[in-house]
């Protein structure tokens, strides 16, 4: 089924169990294709406020539908599909529980994931041992996740992917002009509790130093009351249409949890400043490595403060940029692709 000194056969049949596989996640899912027989199987996007892409290209799509009990969802689809299939990359959660019995499969099977969540209760931490000590290998969004891991899944291969969607030809570090004594801030997320988008809002009404732009799904003008002239709400865009966007910044401002938006800003060479007191995605493993900027948003007073340390020191915003723009290169799409490559080509030999 596959050649072990070079790539994999294109006859090896994967499949990928994810919850959603929405437009930022085509470009990987299109390389992976290039590289076996892939099968992807999730559920629809905008059931979690993601945008689907517009057509899937390289591999198969099977999307899933959803039988909750409890909120667990049982669907035994996740699990009959697995019959057809060489090897099988199981996205892990435990609120799929067909989809986690692959891991007990007599075949090649990879646990894929965040891996943490937002509970660590013992029955969490227990489950958590019990499905991933079987798995051949672990795939894990950055090197926050395989570090905390290691100390509860002894004698296992984790291996960091460093989660992205550019790759290295995408990356391009733009010029920076401070002009009228204002700051460009940019975000770009969606309308979520734990993004405290209102903590831009509320610094564009009282702060009249900054200039602020809002992208994302719920980034209108119908979301929001006595919105201020010097703060814009641009609705959905992606790819290439942010970088025009990009270019007006100086600063990208996040203000509660952030995942992918440190990639967006990394890709621009655009410094980061990040909320030290949220749950964050792994993506922010980037931003420590770059030594990015975090502080307290809830702190209005921290927050123009920065802002006006921000105004008097183009060079700190370059420097930070330029600081984000080069450890991105360890955080590309050729990388991501050779790691998932990697633990396939393991579990393989494993069995």
């Amino acid at each position: 089924m596959a050649n072990m000194n070079g790539n994999l056969s294109d006859r090896m049949k994967v499949l990928y169990l994810i919850n959603y596989a929405p437009n930022y996640r085509e470009p990987l899912l299109r390389e992976l294709g290039k590289r076996v027989n892939l099968t992807v199987a999730s559920y629809r996007g905008d059931a979690a406020g993601l945008v689907d892409p517009e057509e899937r290209v390289g591999y198969r799509f099977v999307e899933l539908k959803r039988h909750r009990v409890a909120g667990v969802n049982f669907n035994i689809r996740e699990f009959l599909m697995g019959f057809n299939y060489d090897l099988i990359i199981v996205g892990y959660t435990l609120w799929h529980p067909m989809r986690m019995a692959n891991l007990f499969r007599f075949k090649p099977v990879v646990a894929e994931g965040l891996i943490y969540g937002r509970s660590n209760s013992w029955i969490t931490r227990c489950l958590r041992r019990m499905f991933l000590t079987v798995a051949d290998n672990i795939l894990v969004y950055s090197k926050l996740v395989e570090r905390r891991l290691r100390n509860e899944i002894k004698n296992k291969e984790i291996i960091p992917f460093n989660n992205t969607s550019y790759a290295l030809s995408e990356l391009k570090q733009l010029p920076i002009t401070l002009r009228d004594n204002r700051l460009n801030i940019l975000w770009i997320g969606s309308m979520k509790k734990r993004k405290k988008v209102h903590l831009l809002v509320e610094l564009a009404r009282r702060n009249k130093s900054v200039n602020i732009r809002l992208i994302g799904p719920g980034m209108t003008y119908e979301s929001f009351t006595d919105v201020p002239e010097n703060l814009d709400l641009l609705g959905p865009l992606f790819g290439d249409c942010l970088e025009e966007h990009f270019l007006w910044s100086h600063v990208v401002f996040n203000p509660g949890n952030i995942g992918l938006l440190v990639m967006n800003a990394a890709r621009y060479s655009r410094c980061l400043v990040i909320d030290n007191k949220s749950q964050h995605g792994p993506e922010v493993q980037l931003a420590y490595d770059a030594d990015q900027i975090f502080i307290d948003f809830e702190d209005s007073n921290m927050v123009d403060s920065m802002v006006s340390r921000l105004l008097k020191n183009s060079v700190l915003l370059r420097s930070k940029g330029i600081d984000a723009f080069n450890e991105m290169k360890n955080y590309t799409l050729e990388f991501m692709v050779e790691k998932y490559i990697e633990a396939i080509r393991l579990s393989w030999r494993n069995r």
